[in-house]
């Protein structure tokens, strides 16, 4: 085939895997198989109603662009690869012997990801040592995720390695619930924005964010992370909705954090960290509720600016909770 060939298929491809390598331009339709796809310095590719049992991945400056598409196992990007979904649909079950090890998306390696319309849902690992994780953005990668759901893995959302993760949903929100222990988890250097549409809103276009019934935690920050929160509805947590520690700044606008259910908390910012309230153009008016307290311990802080947000902070936090366990993904990062 030569560069900008397009190809339909027709009928379903079963077992194997199919590699596109040192190819530019191709645009494939239609296409329905069971095995792997693999790019390798692939560039400009597309795909549009692609239906995939096994993995996908992107790798060594490959580009893709894809439209409804519907895989049954994960997607990786590394090496400086780009990808952009638009309405994707991704099942995944865990897998300790696969490479993704029951992650759904997994972005590293300085690659640029962007996904819009998206629903990602697995299964916990049943294993505390090897969480399976919905998306992984890691090692100086870019993640763009637009409305869509995450759901069903131990961890929703981790962010680590100095990658920048933006969760930006439009008209339709952005929810990430039922993962069996933390909703978002950032750390070592990631930055992870969660932020819903500005105003004005319209009731056919509200666009929030919804952390929700995430186990233990609905943002947790540590070693460094930063997260950002901007119309956002943290809810159903055991321990908090959210956690800050280990010199992390985490900052919360217009949005509503309940108590955790186990605790009566709404946050604990411990060990050398913040948390700050900063309305920005729409203060002092505007405000964050919090349905418990803010616990405050080891050298941290709790701040407003620009907010009419009211926190009670105390220095009663509890002492037991559970350990959160992290592995590095088998990819290298």
């Amino acid at each position: 085939m030569a560069n900008g060939d397009a190809l339909t298929v027709t009928g379903t491809c079963v077992g194997g895997t199919l590699a596109i390598t040192r190819r530019d331009s191709l645009s494939i339709v239609g296409l329905s198989m069971r095995g792997d796809l693999r790019l390798t310095a692939a560039t400009h590719i597309s795909f549009s109603g692609l239906t995939l049992t096994g993995s996908l991945s992107a790798a060594d400056h490959s580009s893709l662009g894809a439209s409804n598409t519907v895989l049954n196992g994960g997607i990786q990007i590394i090496g400086n690869s780009s990808v952009a979904f638009d309405t994707l649909t991704i099942t995944q079950t865990y897998d300790p012997n696969s490479t993704l090890a029951g992650s759904g998306i997994v972005c590293l390696q300085g690659s640029d990801c962007r996904f819009s319309a998206t629903t990602v849902s697995g299964t916990p690992s049943g294993d505390p040592l090897s969480p399976s994780i919905g998306i992984q953005a890691a090692s100086a990668s870019r993640f763009n995720f637009g409305s869509g759901r995450i759901t069903g893995f131990d961890q929703g959302v981790h962010v680590w390695n100095h990658a920048t993760a933006f969760f930006n949903p439009d008209c339709d929100s952005l929810v990430i619930d039922s993962n069996k222990s933390i909703g978002v988890y950032v750390r070592d250097g990631g930055t992870v924005k969660l932020e819903g549409l500005t105003p004005p809103i319209s009731g056919s276009c509200w666009g929030i964010v919804i952390i929700a019934n995430n186990g233990n935690y609905g943002l947790l920050a540590e070693g460094g992370g930063l997260g950002f929160l901007y119309r956002a509805q943290v809810q159903g947590h055991a321990i908090d909705g959210i956690r800050v520690q280990s010199g992390s700044v985490v900052k919360v606008r217009s949005s509503a954090i309940d108590a955790a259910t186990g605790t009566g908390r709404s946050a604990w910012v411990k060990s050398q960290s913040h948390l700050w309230f900063d309305e920005e153009v729409y203060g002092p008016s505007a405000s964050t509720t919090l349905a418990g307290p803010v616990c405050v311990t080891n050298n941290s802080s709790v701040d407003t600016d620009n907010s009419a947000t009211m926190p009670t902070t105390t220095a009663s936090c509890g002492t037991t909770e559970p350990l959160v366990f992290t592995t590095r993904p088998k990819a290298p990062l």
